[in-house]
């Protein structure tokens, strides 16, 4: 009895050791975030047609008063087949065109569609920064083919097929058949996560989107060189960039072995709505077959003409402030801008290819020493201040629909009097606790502080500022007292300390720097126009950071420049 229970420990051992790199890790992490409602699966078998032509509408009608996204088109389309694509009829795409021209929008024609949010949501997970704006100020694909320009190779769709080393198991991936050392090119920009040997993947390379949504998985590379020199993880990579070369390395506990007996890249697609799903037992890799024909339309030069390396010292940051946001004409002015202008501008930043980024992810830069924390390709930061609830209503889907996130800065009191209302006016209330805390816990918004109840021009004082007549130590006295009680709450509602200050009304005092320090704050916000040029280590340039205020009057791009 002992010997067949030590035997049958003995096999449950092996298969714990043989299962593969990504799920192995999968069984170690655990998540806070389970009941959090993000995306568990996707099925991407949108046909290379229906792609193609749905990509082209949207190139075509890029620059036209009505631009319509390949996504929108294709999230209709998967409505309307159930998913099943194999139904596919351009006639679709050509009625979708013709019904937006008539006048109705794309929320007038799915309104019906109990999928299209899921859809559209998987959809530009896959392939929203696709398209986008090159070097030339072009409009058309921005990401690129794995395989380097001029080089051969062939594939079939072999998505799903079975695997037996080590395990039986499905194939994650998309083989692509091709000869030893043909250059192969991120398809993206983003991070490098993962660099080395995988008994299964050989040598290989694991790159995140900057985005987050991606992680793009590259293996069976070349023995003894497979990577460009110095690549390493935490180097920041650029689209198009080359990375690496194609081998038949793998299916080798021992490293450095060819074991794979027709030389291939292998390629894969991950989907990251969670951050629990990176490494899981539930990871969603999905079918690139149709994708990698599409992309073979955009392949990259083979020469090496930038090294990776590690994150840029300096970055350009556009800080876009916003206010409110209304849906009544007659409330518009220069601090309430019509709802509509704030998803335009979202749709603008998606289109155009910036990526929102907090105030943490900027801190976290500056105060970076190992150089390996990068920003994105095009960063902005989008601040809304006073923390109205019309934020909570109008802002949150169009940040969802675009991929985006903000930076709410609350008034304390304003929080407290809306969180015990009877009746609340909904473009000019304040939002409550709970509402900031569901929005935190959204991962959409990051909540700052904006004083607790300091947010007033009276006695000589604005906002925040000290008192022409005030003494110092009365003056900081005042301030900390003030700001301590908001941080308190927002931790207790949050889980967080803000480390972000933005002073009211622009209206700042330089000297109360050291005591924003001891209270914890890295950064404060001012309304200085401008763009920021922000630099590794440069902690001080952290405070009084300068923003573009949003009013109906300028457009989203002249804000940006």
């Amino acid at each position: 009895m002992a010997k067949k229970f030590f035997s049958v420990f003995l096999i449950c051992l092996l298969v714990c050791v043989m299962v593969s790199e990504h799920s192995v890790q999968g069984l170690m992490v655990t998540s806070d975030k389970a009941n959090k409602d993000y995306i568990k699966w996707v099925d991407f078998d949108i046909t290379y047609e229906a792609l193609e032509d749905a990509m082209n509408v949207d190139i075509e009608t890029y620059e036209q008063d009505l631009h319509v996204s390949w996504v929108d088109i294709l999230a209709f389309l998967a409505c309307k087949y159930g998913g099943d694509f194999s139904m596919y009829s351009h006639k679709d795409i050509d009625w979708f065109v013709e019904t937006l021209n008539e006048g109705s929008s794309v929320e007038d024609i799915t309104s019906n569609m109990k999928s299209y949010p899921y859809y559209y949501k998987a959809y530009c997970a896959v392939i929203g920064n696709f398209l986008g704006l090159d070097k030339d100020g072009n409009y058309g694909l921005t990401a690129y083919s794995p395989v380097a320009e001029g080089y051969w190779y062939t594939d079939s769709d072999d998505f799903g097929n079975g695997r037996s080393y080590g395990f039986a198991r499905k194939h994650l991936g998309h083989d692509m058949f091709c000869s030893v050392g043909t250059p192969v090119a991120a398809v993206e920009g983003g991070k490098v996560e993962a660099l080395g040997w995988n008994q299964y993947g050989g040598w290989r390379i694991g790159i995140r989107s900057n985005d987050g949504f991606r992680y793009y998985y590259y293996a069976h590379l070349r023995k003894d060189s497979p990577y460009i020199k110095d690549l390493k993880e935490g180097d920041t990579v650029k689209a198009g960039q080359i990375i690496g070369y194609s081998g038949q390395s793998g299916y080798s506990v021992k490293e450095n072995v060819n074991n794979i007996n027709v030389p291939h890249l292998h390629f894969g697609m991950q989907l990251v709505f969670d951050e629990s799903q990176k490494e899981c037992n539930s990871e969603i890799w999905i079918d690139t077959y149709a994708l990698i024909r599409l992309l073979s339309k955009h392949r990259a030069s083979p020469e090496i003409k930038e090294t990776a390396k590690t994150a840029a010292a300096t970055a350009q940051v556009p800080i876009l402030m916003y206010h409110g946001l209304t849906k009544k004409q007659s409330q518009v002015n220069d601090y309430f801008i019509p709802a509509t202008t704030f998803e335009s501008d979202m749709k603008y930043l998606k289109e155009n290819g910036y990526t929102a980024i907090t105030m943490t992810e900027l801190i976290d830069y500056v105060y970076d020493k190992t150089g390996k924390i990068a920003l994105p390709e095009k960063p902005v930061i989008i601040t809304f201040d006073d923390g109205y609830c019309n934020n909570y209503n109008y802002a949150t889907p169009a940040l969802e629909k675009y991929g985006m996130k903000a930076v709410l800065s609350v008034i304390g009191h304003a929080c407290e009097e809306a969180s015990v209302a009877d009746h609340r006016a909904e473009d000019y209330c304040n939002v409550t606790w709970d509402q900031i805390k569901e929005m935190s816990d959204s991962g959409l918004w990051e909540i700052q502080n904006h004083t607790w109840d300091s947010h007033e021009a009276k006695g000589g004082r604005k906002g925040a500022s000290k008192k022409e007549w005030e003494s110092e130590d009365v003056y900081e006295k005042i301030l900390k007292e003030d700001l301590s009680i908001l941080q308190k709450k927002l931790k207790e509602t949050t889980g967080v300390y803000p480390n972000t200050f933005t002073w009211p009304f622009g209206a700042y005092t330089e000297d109360s720097r050291d005591l924003l320090k001891s209270m914890g704050f890295k950064a404060t916000l001012s309304c200085n126009g401008g763009i920021n040029t922000i630099e590794k280590g440069d902690t001080e340039g952290l405070y009084l950071l300068k923003r573009k205020l949003r009013t109906p009057k300028a457009s989203i791009a002249e804000l940006l420049q």
